[in-house]
């Protein structure tokens, strides 16, 4: 005879090891004697778990002025069905006028129908429900719900719309699709009132493996508010990742919140061409008071380029680049590669240069990686390079991008001195912005 358990029987089991968060608010809590003492209100969780587990309970009373009590979990006796049952009488139980703790993470206030960050599926979301799971008599946060079944379920409508969908659509997404996400991919966004930061760090490191176009994102999906708190509390890295992936309004708006040191140390740790753009469309007199801040190296290499037009060779490059003598070896030059940092990924190109910094010729990992070690690194160059001056227009460096296939082209001055790099994503920005500008010109022109 097989004692195994039926499917249906053990998914029956699993079902009643979860509840949902909005089954359980309002529940009634009676004390060890039977008697009624409140409705509960919020869990207050443990944020240092991986999965948040309960730590107590708050409980509410009385209408219209209503008093609150906290009660350690180790006091409660069972939650069922129907109520909630406590281990201590009702005299034990104290109550005060308000309950307010800006310290303590819980369920109703700091999760239920806040934006929160899914850091799997990069975006910003909204909770309409917590899924909890029973675990050695204590309720640990399983997932978040974001679906709109959370929503009817928290209005208690639930069983209403599942009896009338039945009837007449069977088949509905609505009654097939639950909509969980696992807690461990959500980063909360519940403010400290005091430090304007992000209260908890559920989950932050997940934020840095997320892609800077989808970090960007994430960010702009946010309200004014959980922006400056997010960003204050993120790693310098991070920081800078997000700010080259806004508009220059979220931009401008951040650095007012922020001290005039802590926008320098972001300006420090992006690309030139990044902070150039930026500040070349602040006003003169801030553009210099943050100049005047930053390192003199820095402040020098940001002030050349701010002279450059923001649409030539100039004014687009960066001056984060690999440059190499033509006298050095291959394998000097991965070396050096490999333990340099960055404060973006590198361009796949390596410039080779003699001692007075003239541009002679070019390589890329693939081919470096392939030649002998012991070989100088001119023997892995390119048969030709190609390369702009200072003066070139948008125009002719993206013509010779797209002729060559280049991701990034060097830039020259008068005397084929190397000055920097110009990659693609640069060039991508301003043709298009020059593209945008051409249509809105053909519409007006249209219109009239």
């Amino acid at each position: 005879m097989n004692n195994q358990e039926k499917p249906e029987v053990i998914q029956e089991k699993a079902k009643k090891m979860f509840i949902y968060f909005s089954l359980l608010i309002d529940r009634s809590v009676f004390d060890k004697n039977g008697e009624w003492v409140g409705k509960l209100y919020d869990i207050i969780v443990k944020s240092t778990e991986i999965y948040p587990q309960s730590t107590h309970l708050i409980i509410r009373r009385g209408f219209p002025n209503h008093e609150y009590a906290v009660i350690s979990w180790s006091d409660i006796q069972e939650i069922d069905d129907k109520d909630i049952r406590l281990k201590i009488s009702k005299s034990e139980v104290k109550f005060q006028e308000k309950h307010d703790s800006k310290e303590e993470l819980t369920l109703r206030r700091d999760i239920l129908d806040q934006q929160v960050v899914d850091v799997y599926n990069h975006k910003v979301i909204r909770v309409n429900d917590i899924h909890l799971l029973f675990v050695d008599h204590s309720l640990m946060v399983a997932h978040v719900d974001i679906s709109t079944q959370g929503l009817i379920r928290r209005l208690g409508f639930e069983g209403l719309v599942d009896f009338l969908l039945k009837i007449f659509n069977r088949n509905a997404a609505y009654l097939k699709k639950e909509q969980l996400i696992s807690w461990k991919h959500i980063q909360p966004l519940s403010i400290n009132p005091v430090s304007m930061t992000i209260k908890i760090d559920v989950a932050h490191k997940h934020l840095r493996n997320i892609p800077a176009a989808d970090l960007g994102e994430i960010f702009l999906d946010l309200n004014a508010k959980d922006q400056i708190a997010l960003f204050k509390s993120l790693d310098l890295t991070t920081k800078a990742r997000i700010f080259i992936n806004i508009d220059f309004r979220t931009q401008k708006s951040l650095i007012e919140d922020l001290t005039r040191q802590e926008t320098v140390e972001i300006l420090n740790n992006i690309p030139s061409d990044e902070a150039t753009d930026f500040l070349e469309r602040l006003p003169r007199d801030t553009t210099y008071e943050i100049l005047s801040l930053m390192e003199s190296k820095q402040s020098k290499k940001l002030s050349q380029l701010l002279g450059y037009s923001s649409d030539s060779a100039g004014g687009l490059m960066t001056t984060e680049y690999m440059a190499f003598s033509k006298d050095a070896t291959v394998e000097a030059v991965l070396n050096q590669i490999k333990e340099r940092s960055f404060k973006v990924e590198p361009a796949q190109f390596i410039y080779i240069i003699d001692e007075n910094n003239h541009l002679i010729g070019s390589t890329n990992f693939r081919r470096l990686i392939l030649a002998n070690p012991q070989d100088p690194i001119q023997n892995a160059a390119f048969p030709k390079i190609y390369s702009v001056h200072l003066d070139s227009s948008v125009k002719e460096v993206a013509y010779l991008m797209e002729k060559y296939k280049y991701y990034s082209i060097p830039v020259v001055d008068k005397n084929n001195i190397l000055q920097g790099i110009i990659t693609v994503d640069d060039v991508l920005s301003q043709v298009i912005a020059i593209a945008w500008r051409r249509l809105k010109k053909i519409k007006i022109r249209a219109k009239i």
